[in-house]
C-alpha cells in the first residue's frame, strides 16, 4: 500500500507543479488585486487557475447560483466573473492540497487500504472548505449591513425633516460619517456613481444589487417609487421602515446575547467541576489516610 500512496502523492504533486509553472507564466498578475492577508497562499493559485482553464471548470445549477449570489454581495456584480474564477481556483487548490497532504500522511503512517478512502474524503472536504470561508465573509457583510442600516435610516429621516431632499441627505451622511463600514462605503459609492453621471434610479438599483438584504431592497423600492410617482408618502414609509428595522435589530441583539451566554456554559461548567474537585479533594485525601 505504501507504493500506492507514494504514487498518489507523486502524481498529484507532479501534476500541480506542472500546471503551477505554466500558470505562473500565463496568468502573471491575475491575482494581484487580492488581499495579501485574506489570500496569503495566492502565489500557489496560478496552478489552480491553469487547471480550471484547462478543464474548463464552470459551476452550474443551484449550487453555483448560491455561490454567485454570495460573491456578488461581497464583491459586487461588476467583479462577479473575476471572483468566480478566483473562488474556483481556491477550491481546486484546496482539493490538491487535501490530496497531497493526506497521501503523504498515509505514506508516512503505514496506513492500510482504508487510507485510500481517507485520501479521497480529504480531497472532497478540502474542495468545499473554500465555500465555508465565502459563507463567513457573506455572513459578516450581511450582519454589518443589518447593524448599520437602522442608524443610517434614522439620520436620513432627521435630515429630510430638516428640509434636505433624499440625494442631499444621503450625500451629507456619507460625507460626514468617517466610519469605513460596509454600508457607508456603499453609500459613498452611490454618491460617486451619481456624480459620475449615473441617474439616481440606476445608482440606487446598483446599491440594492451590491447589498442584497431585505431592508435595503425595500428602501430602494421606496426611493424608486417616489422618483416615478412623487408624492408625500415617502417620509411616512421611511418612518415605518425605521421602526421595523429597529425591532429587527433588537431581535438580532437578543439572539447574539443568547448565543454568547450559551458559549459561556462550557467554560463555566469546567470551572464548576474544578471548584468542586478543589473542595472535595481534601476530604477524599483524609478518608484515604483513615482507611
Amino acid at each position: 500500500m505504501q507504493a500506492v500512496f507514494g504514487g498518489v502523492f507523486l502524481f498529484t504533486t507532479t501534476v500541480y507543479t506542472m500546471f503551477q509553472i505554466s500558470g505562473t507564466k500565463k496568468y502573471k498578475g491575475f491575482f494581484s488585486p487580492l488581499d495579501e492577508k485574506e489570500y496569503s497562499y495566492k502565489p500557489f493559485l496560478y496552478g489552480a487557475l491553469a487547471i480550471v482553464e484547462f478543464c474548463k471548470i464552470k459551476g452550474v445549477g443551484r449550487y453555483q447560483a448560491k455561490l454567485n449570489q454570495k460573491i456578488a454581495m461581497i464583491y459586487g456584480n461588476r467583479s462577479l466573473p473575476y471572483y468566480t474564477k478566483v473562488h474556483l481556483s481556491v477550491k481546486v487548490f484546496y482539493l490538491f492540497l487535501g490530496l497531497i497532504l493526506s497521501s503523504l500522511l498515509c505514506l508516512l503512517g503505514d496506513t492500510d487500504f482504508s487510507g485510500l478512502i481517507i485520501v479521497l474524503v480529504s480531497g472532497f472536504l478540502m474542495f468545499f472548505l473554500a465555500d465555508k470561508s465565502l459563507q463567513d465573509q457573506y455572513r459578516k457583510r450581511k450582519f454589518q449591513l443589518e447593524r448599520d442600516f437602522p442608524h443610517f435610516l434614522s439620520k436620513l429621516i432627521l435630515l429630510m425633516n430638516a428640509g434636505l431632499n433624499i440625494r442631499q441627505a444621503i450625500s451629507r451622511i456619507a460625507s460626514d460619517t468617517t466610519a469605513s463600514t460596509q454600508l457607508y462605503t456603499e453609500l459613498r459609492a452611490v454618491i460617486t456613481d451619481m456624480e459620475a453621471g449615473l441617474s439616481e434610479n440606476e445608482a440606487y438599483t446598483a446599491f440594492a444589487e451590491r447589498c442584497k438584504i431585505k431592508q435595503i431592497t425595500n428602501f430602494v423600492s421606496i426611493l424608486q417609487q417616489n422618483i416615478k410617482l412623487g408624492g408625500s408618502q415617502m417620509l411616512f414609509e421611511l418612518r415605518r421602515m425605521n421602526t421595523e428595522c429597529w425591532e429587527m435589530r433588537k431581535n438580532i441583539a437578543r439572539q447574539l446575547g443568547e448565543t454568547a451566554s450559551s458559549k459561556l456554559m462550557l467554560p463555566l461548567s469546567i470551572m464548576l467541576i474544578a471548584i468542586v474537585l478543589i473542595c472535595v479533594a481534601p476530604v477524599i485525601i483524609e478518608l484515604g489516610s483513615v482507611f
